[in-house]
């Protein structure tokens, strides 16, 4: 009697995490009013988004922003880094997330804002896959931030002061205004928008446009008037230490490194030299692991934190969102990014997060 032998076709076991597809698109954006600082201008700001899909079905998105303060991030720069970055991780498992970006990093250092986009989406699959949110990773500190919002180097006034108005009527409590374009406009435009919102608690954002005793003259004019100053950020240019070291010693406020810092070791060589006393982790320069790193450096020398974003769409500002809320380490909070583009719309589900005016939470 013969024997019934039985095959069985060997399936391998399918890797829910494995990266299946990768898609980059352009995304153009018009701006509710020109954005001015004094590194430029521009009324519309035009993004790369990259979204990654699991082989299990989880998605995550990153958003890289072009900028006024990195000139050389055209879009197409931007398109042409995140597409070589999808075809070199397609098939290849998110939960070796660590070895992918640092490999991107490796690779593309150059343009930042597409590894920092790159890295956002990756993450934000692998948590949604393992059914959790990036906020949760990175700690779930808190529930709930309030953002300023950013007023431009306007030369028109009116403006300033309407923006100011409506910030105000929104329930905005700080302004974080452009400064660095001469002093008797940037007094002009402090006082324009003390007269829209005269509660108004102030940051000032020199955008490396203003000098040493530039910086030193004008913030004691605005306090001379009464306003209330939070925090003096980059007033020089982003390579002269000594001359943020000169501020720094003689603002009596805190003064943020933003441009000068977009690494753990340049986090560093600043706070060493006493360059800084405020630090601006903005994960378009550092990616989410590197802001990490970059606050670790920031929290061991006692210096407080301040987070910021680009021209990033509402999508495009979740993984800030959630790395502020996550971690809960920061005091100042500049993600305003949505407010500051022409839609009606606020963020809902689909971004990840809500807004209610300066308040930001998960959605």
């Amino acid at each position: 009697m013969g024997r019934l032998y039985r095959i069985f076709c060997y399936r391998p076991p399918v890797i829910r995490t494995e990266i299946a597809r990768a898609r980059v698109r352009t995304l153009e954006t018009p701006l509710k009013r020109p954005f001015v600082t004094a590194l430029g201008r521009r009324t519309r700001t035009v993004n790369v988004g990259i979204t990654l899909n699991l082989k299990g079905g989880a998605e995550g998105y990153g958003e890289a922003s072009t900028s006024l303060a990195m000139k050389n991030l055209s879009p197409a720069v931007l398109r042409r880094a995140l597409e070589r970055l999808c075809a070199r991780v397609l098939g290849r498992d998110a939960r070796d997330w660590r070895r992918l970006v640092d490999d991107a990093w490796a690779r593309t250092a150059d343009p930042a804002p597409a590894v920092a986009a790159f890295e956002a989406a990756l993450l934000g699959a692998l948590t949604t896959e393992g059914g959790t949110t990036l906020a949760s990773w990175f700690g779930g500190a808190k529930e709930r931030l309030e953002t300023d919002l950013t007023l431009s180097a306007w030369d028109d006034p009116i403006m300033t002061e309407e923006a100011a108005a409506e910030a105000a009527k929104d329930g905005f409590k700080a302004l974080k205004i452009k400064v660095g374009r001469g002093l008797s406009g940037d007094l002009e435009r402090v006082r324009a928008a003390r007269r829209g919102a005269p509660r108004a608690r102030l940051l000032l954002d020199g955008n490396q446009g203003l000098t040493p005793r530039g910086a030193l003259e004008l913030l004691a004019s605005v306090q001379k008037e009464g306003a209330v100053v939070d925090l003096l950020e980059q007033p020089v240019s982003k390579d002269d230490l000594k001359g943020m070291a000169f501020v720094t010693r003689r603002a009596g406020v805190p003064v943020a490194a933003d441009e000068s810092i977009a690494t753990p070791e340049q986090a560093a060589r600043v706070l060493a030299s006493g360059a800084a006393s405020a630090v601006n982790i903005k994960l378009a320069k550092s990616g989410l692991s590197r802001g990490l790193e970059i606050a670790a450096v920031a929290r061991a020398a006692g210096v407080p934190l301040m987070i910021g974003c680009m021209a990033e769409t509402a999508r495009g500002l979740a993984p800030s969102v959630h790395f502020a809320l996550g971690t809960g380490f920061f005091r100042f909070v500049d993600l305003d990014s949505d407010v500051l583009l022409a839609q009606t719309a606020p963020p809902g589900r689909g971004a990840g997060w809500r807004r209610r005016g300066p308040a930001i939470f998960l959605a």
